[in-house]
């Protein structure tokens, strides 16, 4: 009885300790989300020229947002990795000199692969050195 309650113990130990540090993002934490951009390369983000930069993400795991244009294209999650290799958008040129970098940084890290992680409503996107830190927002179809 005693080596049973110490090998469910074990058990359960092992699949809280796996259970709390995986860093997989699913497409069901993902689904119908938008995120507000908070910061690049650690420096704080605020609303520009009227825009808030964000992203979302559809049940089907279309990924479309705004920086200064619109964006838009189909991602591949795996794991914690999301590919957008299309990413199309909008090609008007950003009064704010800042949005314009920021934007096709995007894009390149984007398209490249970036690697996802999730805690509680921050979502960062790492890749190509660069890191976007975003923070959860009630969706509304408007963003």
């Amino acid at each position: 009885m005693k080596k049973s309650i110490t090998l469910l113990m074990a058990a359960v130990i092992a699949m809280a300790v796996s259970g709390c540090s995986s860093s997989g993002v699913d497409n069901q934490q993902l689904r119908d989300r938008y995120f507000v951009l908070s910061s690049v390369d650690g420096k704080p983000v605020t609303a520009r020229e009227g825009i808030r930069p964000g992203i979302r993400f559809s049940p089907e795991m279309r990924v479309s947002g705004v920086m200064c244009n619109r964006f838009f294209g189909q991602g591949q999650l795996s794991g914690e990795q999301l590919h957008v290799p299309q990413l199309a958008s909008t090609r008007m040129r950003c009064r704010d000199d800042q949005l314009n970098q920021w934007e096709q940084m995007l894009g390149r890290v984007l398209e490249a692969g970036v690697t996802l992680s999730l805690h509680q409503q921050t979502l960062t996107l790492s890749g190509s050195g660069h890191k976007l830190v975003y923070r959860a927002e009630q969706s509304s179809q408007d963003n």
